[in-house]
């Protein structure tokens, strides 16, 4: 599954069987999120809100539009819905929303800042929350906990925390990833320019996704609006030694990825989150 920014569509891709393969319209602004919800469909967060897709048809099952600002979205195992993003309406600040089943706000988290992309929930129950030039640490009550800023750091997108502690990270468009230990410091960078071959045009390392073999697939975005399937290869997959051992891009179908959900090995039936670092199912309650 791919999000195509360049021409807010979402796509799947399967390469085996063709005839699988769709295109849709996002319909919405600014989708940024994206998580595998269980009963095959899949959960897109907007600028608005979420929608949720099925997966075999592309077919638009519920949205959601009722906010503004929205940058994540992260289906809970109880059905709710923690959405993510900065001013969304009231209190000012970065805000973290619960919503149960029905929409409806039952818990509000204000955090000061303002900008913040993908939030990602922890085994230990905080919040990730890529801040621009660093990635913070918050609780669930509105307090940030630690924060880990990077030189090059530049709207980063995204982290995950893996089981040993460390922090894996796309910096955004210092087009690079980098992998940090729970004090902050460079454990291992890979992926920047210096490192893959010209035409690979590192720009903007967006959403990635840890493989069951440690290997890291990410969404090489190339700027807002059509015309930019030439530009670059588009999603990247890089071996533990920071070498790309895959990648795909199709420049008479995309123009500028930024999400990217493999779903080989992945049981679409069940919720699926990465609190732990690799894609796995949540028992649902």
């Amino acid at each position: 599954m791919a999000i195509d920014e360049g021409h807010a569509t979402l796509l799947h891709v399967n390469e085996t069987d063709q005839s699988k393969n769709w295109i849709v319209p996002i319909g919405q602004p600014a989708a940024r999120d994206m998580q595998l919800i269980g009963r095959n469909k899949i959960l897109i967060g907007h600028h608005h809100g979420y929608s949720e897709f099925d997966i075999a048809l592309g077919r638009l099952t519920k949205e959601f539009k009722l906010l503004e600002g929205v940058t994540a979205v992260r289906r809970q195992s109880n059905g709710h819905t923690i959405i993510a993003g900065v001013d969304i309406p009231g209190p000012k600040g970065v805000v973290v929303l619960e919503l149960d089943a029905n929409d409806q706000e039952v818990r509000r988290a204000v955090f000061p800042g303002d900008y913040v992309r993908l939030v990602r929930q922890t085994e230990q129950g905080t919040y990730l929350m890529s801040c621009n030039d660093r990635i913070r640490e918050g609780s669930c009550d509105g307090k940030y906990l630690r924060e880990f800023p990077v030189e090059g750091f530049y709207h980063a997108w995204k982290s995950l925390r893996l089981p040993n502690g460390n922090l894996v990270v796309t910096a955004g468009y210092g087009a690079f990833v980098v992998e940090l230990d729970p004090e902050g410091k460079i454990v291992r960078k890979f992926g920047g320019k210096e490192s893959v071959p010209e035409n690979v045009r590192p720009f903007f390392y967006a959403m990635f996704q840890l493989l069951p073999n440690e290997n890291i697939v990410l969404a090489n975005w190339q700027g807002h609006g059509p015309g930019l399937g030439q530009s670059g290869v588009q999603l990247l997959e890089f071996n533990l030694a920071g070498q790309i051992a895959w990648s795909w891009s199709k420049p008479d179908l995309i123009s500028s990825l930024q999400g990217v959900l493999v779903l080989d090995g992945l049981d679409t039936t069940k919720l699926h989150d990465e609190r732990n670092g690799m894609m796995q199912p949540l028992t649902m309650m």
